[in-house]
């Protein structure tokens, strides 16, 4: 009989119970963003990078933050969040200006337009999760659900508190 070489085995498998919690977030996580894109660019024209970078702008003291740190919270990367900014200028939903501290950064800042922009989008944003995402929670799910994502966040690893 011939030799054949052995296949490598899979390191550290998933057990069944972490192979459908993996594959269940995925499928999720595809389904509500991409039907989430899909409305708010139908009904709101924005993509969901552009919503994300107005509701972050909306989150944040005087609604203005340099460029690099809105990147870097949107989960841009740098000439991403150039052309997301220069769109939303474009049509006045937010304004560039360079940061007086330092002539090579800008600072972006939510207008006027851009806040009454994101309101109305934010009327189909969380109908749209309630529908796909929070609904499907029972009774007490919803708060055992958030304490896991908090517990789960990358950033809160190492923590105490």
């Amino acid at each position: 009989m011939p030799h054949t070489p052995r296949e490598p085995v899979e390191p550290n498998p998933f057990s069944d119970d972490e192979l459908r919690v993996w594959r269940g977030f995925l499928a999720l996580h595809r389904t509500v963003t991409g039907e989430l894109s899909h409305r708010l660019e139908r009904e709101h024209g924005l993509t969901l990078v552009h919503y994300g970078v107005l509701i972050t702008l909306v989150t944040v003291p005087d609604r203005r933050l340099r460029m690099t740190d809105l990147a870097e919270r949107v989960l841009l990367s740098p000439s991403g969040m150039t052309r997301a900014v220069a769109w939303l200028a474009d049509r006045g939903l937010v304004e560039r200006e360079r940061d007086p501290g330092d002539g090579r950064s800008f600072i972006v800042s939510l207008t006027p337009d851009g806040l009454r922009r994101l309101r109305e989008a934010q009327v189909t944003h969380h109908a749209c999760v309630r529908e796909l995402l929070l609904d499907a929670a029972g009774p007490g799910e919803l708060g055992r659900l958030a304490a896991f994502f908090e517990r789960a966040r990358p950033d809160h690893h190492g923590n105490d508190g």
